[in-house]
């Protein structure tokens, strides 16, 4: 959504350069020598998409040179202003660039007859002119570049740039999408390519495309990242809009992780190219508040946004004269995170204000801004004032975006949730339906044909909240159960689908498509993991990872075309699965309660789902606990530091987090049920939920603390469409234990880790706890990742690893998360001593239980990144079907005590929940294990499986 802040448009699309690159000219080896004189060919032959301050200069001294020769003929004068002109509008200094232009064209009409450089001057006075906010008369110079072009291509794509550059300035996106994209295909098929040009272009291609939300978007972006890879040096100014590119992919979908360091770099790249005030650092200095904002950093977040908004307001971009106004909005919606209703309006009406004050009226960005100015009144109980608004801002994004855009669709969710707060349930109901089943459609085909590039858990719009809203307002429990589904996706849900279709395409004979496939969208997603790694860090290697990243796209392309011809239905049944509420109610055992905590904008809601008891008749019931998004992050973010640490346990956020979770009746609901399910997404998603306390306790009296795991099982569900049961252990006849890793070798990060001497007794307790007929161990030097990596896995009934384990950027040589495995010998190629996450799920498992007591199992793909989107998602890709995993780092002896109870109470019948539950009710009781009855001891690990 625009409003939500422009990406990077290179308005500016520069003018080609006649003549092939100049070769360089030795100094005299005097050192009294002169430098060489510049030519009129030497200056036009230069690449004028250089720093703007070194092409202004070299410019500016040439012009002097000019002027102070008197036989200089007119048509030198006239091309000199023309490129003085033309180094003043990169410098942004656009009334002393026209001054020069106008200059030009004086001397050009005292000419008997055009010449050959009128097309650039018709181009570059609309360039000029739109930056001046000039556009009709931008207009006029802009078709008459395309008159006089004749058929040169790359003074016909230098008009076509101007043009789009018009139309975007009158936000008319679809003209502007077609002016870039012409202009990129007709600077291609020039004989002699102006490559900067191109990457200018085609960059600006596919942000268009990103706004209209085209099909082609991914491709057109991965086009001009090849290209600009492919001819450009790797500090050129233009690789910002590479990574303009990159990261504006990354934030679609959904990986803002990720999207932040290539944020940070091109930030650093425009203020160096543009020192004070410029659109070009405004842009990705909003889109890192972005990042910030979607990474749950709402204070860094809402410090970027107003410096933006007060920059904004100092820039004169009358070529974008809505950027005040966006400015402004963004800084709303951080501040409406936060819980400042009161001071977002201010802040959302003030944006408001700035666009009608210098737009047309029914522009889209008006309609935007009042649809997000409604959202808050209604926020403040103004429901009246907001549906008038809405109903304004809604008409006016209809009647200029295509059909089925976001924005159109967003709009319709919040007016659905402001006619439900005035009591209009069934229109309301009825509005909120239909949006949101476009938009579930969409983001499904988007992730079916991007299985490994999506993590729908962060794409999937806030509006899905809206939609449960209205419908708990409606008591529409059904609709309620589906918003609540929707909102709570996590990436093992996305790959329980993949798994599913991939089974059925098995069975019909195409396991071999399948298994192209596969192996071809992980190494697209471990390659795309390093080129934003090289990206970021400005390694050198970009160009050869965009090389092999291009090769593992094509690849991957070709293994989809070929296993869908053969299998028409696959990208349907890849696509996440959405139960309906009876269908859920019906996957649970006896006892069990299925417990949905969501954060909406001003307060949390928890639906519950059961079969039993009084819950059996409605199927579901729902409580609210007041408090905002920003509140409730941090308050679980303090009982997860809390409870990872051996010390004072913070027993008050456990237990107000417990009133959360389970507010008001639920908590008695749920105290008629033996075993919780909980989402794998979601606010709890990176804490253990057997650390909430029922009850408020002293903080020291932890060893008789009434937490939720006294009462309950408690077990993790990634996929909520096919929840099963969790069953005891199966009769295993082999087992695999792998871990105590030999760490010898000083020069990796990761070599100051500790040894885990208890590693080799757990291993062997478990196998012997498991009573397999066969246990195979890999310890110390055996634990190779080669070892894993070229074994025949899918004999094993469960494996177990007993290691460290790492979160994606822990180290620097690791952008993915990973187990540490033993050093390898200097003879084992391609070891590197890590089982990566697209390693593992590169491999053929058929484990039913796969036990992780590393450290970070249950982590995200990085920092911030949603929980089990890491090495639990890749375990599952391999064909994992449960796995136990730690939220934090856990003890030696603590991981030895609780996976070889846990796998023993399994093994003797119990769910593994259960089992869990009794090794950790046992281990807190231990006097002769320190700080036992700690969560940093007994927490850190979950049940996770369907």
């Amino acid at each position: 959504m625009r409003w939500l802040g422009r990406l990077v448009i290179a308005r500016r699309m520069a003018l080609w350069a006649g003549l092939a690159l100049a070769a360089s000219h030795p100094l005299a080896a005097q050192e009294a020598a002169p430098p060489p004189v510049p030519t009129l060919a030497d200056m036009l032959a230069r690449d004028e998409m250089n720093p703007p301050a070194q092409e202004l200069a070299a410019w500016a001294g040439f012009a002097a040179q000019v002027a102070g020769d008197f036989a200089a003929s007119a048509d030198l004068r006239a091309q000199t202003h023309l490129g003085l002109a033309n180094a003043l509008l990169y410098d942004k200094q656009f009334a002393a660039g026209f001054a020069e232009l106008e200059a030009a064209q004086a001397l050009v009409a005292e000419m008997d007859e055009p010449p050959p450089f009128a097309a650039r001057l018709h181009a570059i006075a609309a360039l000029l002119l739109t930056e001046l906010g000039r556009l009709d008369e931008a207009d006029a110079q802009a078709q008459a570049a395309l008159a006089t072009a004749g058929g040169n291509l790359k003074d016909q794509a230098l008009a076509h740039n101007a043009l789009a550059g018009i139309a975007f300035a009158r936000n008319d996106l679809a003209a502007a999408e077609t002016g870039y994209c012409t202009a990129r295909d007709l600077g291609l098929a020039a004989p002699d390519p102006y490559h900067a040009m191109i990457v200018n272009d085609a960059s600006s291609c596919g942000v268009v495309k990103y706004y209209l939300e085209r099909p082609d978007t991914l491709a057109a972006m991965r086009m001009a990242s090849a290209y600009a890879y492919a001819h450009l040096a790797p500090d050129h100014p233009k690789m910002g809009n590479v990574l303009n590119g990159a990261y504006a992919v990354l934030m679609r979908y959904g990986r803002p992780a990720e999207a932040e360091p290539l944020i940070r770099r091109h930030l650093a790249l425009e203020r160096k190219l543009h020192p004070g005030d410029a659109d070009d650092v405004y842009d990705p200095l909003s889109m890192l508040a972005r990042a910030l904002e979607l990474r749950g950093n709402l204070e860094e977040s809402e410090g970027l946004f107003r410096a933006a908004a007060d920059m904004a307001d100092r820039l004169d971009n009358r070529s974008q004269p809505y950027t005040r106004g966006t400015a402004r909005l963004n800084l709303a919606r951080v501040i409406a995170r936060a819980g400042r209703l009161a001071e977002a309006e201010v802040e959302a009406r003030g944006g408001l204000d700035r666009m009608l004050a210098v737009l047309e009226p029914g522009d889209s960005n008006i309609g935007n801004a009042q649809v997000q100015l409604a959202s808050h009144l209604d926020r403040l109980g103004r429901g009246e004032e907001a549906l008038a608004l809405a109903d304004e801002g809604l008409a006016t994004l209809v009647a200029v975006q295509p059909a089925g855009h976001s924005e159109i669709l967003t709009a319709r969710l919040i007016r659905a949730r402001i006619l439900a707060g005035l009591g209009q349930h069934a229109p309301a109901m009825e509005s909120a339906r239909e949006a949101a089943g476009q938009f579930e459609a969409q983001l499904f085909d988007l992730a079916a044909s991007e299985t490994e590039q999506v993590t729908l858990s962060r794409v999937l719009p806030l509006a899905f909240g809206d939609f449960l809203e209205v419908a708990l307002a409606a008591g529409d429990m059904e609709e309620a159960a589906h918003a609540a589904q929707l909102l709570l996706l996590s990436e093992l849900a996305q790959t329980s689908a993949r798994i599913n279709a991939a089974s059925i395409a098995r069975s019909e004979g195409l396991g071999d498509s399948v298994e192209r496939m596969d192996a071809a969208r992980a190494e697209v997603q471990r390659l795309t993991i390093a080129l934003a790694a090289a990206q970021a860090s400005e390694s050198g290697e970009e160009g050869p990872a965009q090389a092999a990243l291009e090769a593992a796209q094509a690849e991957a392309s070709a293994a989809m075309r070929t296993l869908f011809v053969a299998f028409p239905d696959f990208a349907a049944l890849a696509r996440p699965r959405i139960a309906t509420l009876a269908q859920l109610q019906a996957s649970l055992a006896e006892g069990e309660l299925l417990v949905l905590p969501i954060a909406l904008p001003t307060r949390a809601v928890t639906l519950a789902i059961g079969r039993d008891g009084a819950i059996a008749r409605d199927g579901a019931r729902w409580a609210e606990a007041a408090i905002a998004p920003h509140d409730l992050a941090q308050l679980t973010a303090r009982l997860r530091q809390s409870g990872e640490r051996e010390g004072v346990f913070d027993t008050e956020a456990a237990h107000r987090l417990f009133g959360i979770v389970l507010p008001g009746k639920l908590a008695e609901v749920a105290e008629a049920h033996h075993t919780l399910l909980f989402p794998a997404s979601g606010y709890l998603a990176r804490v253990s939920p057997a650390i909430l306390l029922i009850a408020p306790v002293a903080k020291g009296d932890l060893a008789d603390a009434p937490w939720l795991m006294r009462r309950h099982a408690l077990r993790i569900v990634p996929d909520l469409a096919t929840i099963g049961d969790s069953p005891a252990v199966a009769e295993a006849e082999h087992f695999l234990g792998v871990g105590s890793p030999r760490l010898t070798d000083a020069s990796v990060a990761w070599a100051d880790l500790p040894e885990l001497p208890s590693a080799f007794e757990e291993l062997s307790a478990l196998g012997s706890a498991l009573g397999a007929q066969s246990n195979t161990l890999l310890l110390r030097e055996a634990a190779t990742e080669a070892a894993v990596v070229r074994s025949d896995l899918t004999g094993f009934q469960v494996i177990a690893f007993a290691t460290h384990g790492l979160v994606g950027g822990e180290v620097a040589e690791m952008s993915e998360p990973a187990l540490v495995m033993s050093t390898p010998l200097p003879d084992h190629m391609g070891d590197d001593g890590l089982l990566s996450a697209s390693e593992i799920s590169r491999l053929k498992l058929a484990a039913d239980w796969v036990i992780l007591t590393a450290c970070n199992t249950a982590a995200g793909d990085a920092a911030g990144s949603p929980g089990y989107s890491g090495l639990a998602r890749a375990f599952a890709q391999a064909g994992a079907h449960s796995l136990m995993l730690s939220h934090w780092r856990v003890r030696d002896d603590a991981a030895t005590f609780l996976s070889v109870e846990t796998m023993r109470g399994a093994a003797a019948g119990m769910s593994r929940a259960e089992a869990l539950r009794q090794a950790q009710l046992a281990l807190i009781t231990r006097t002769d294990m320190r700080g036992a009855a700690h969560p940093a001891v007994w927490a850190p690990f979950v049940i996770v499986g369907n």
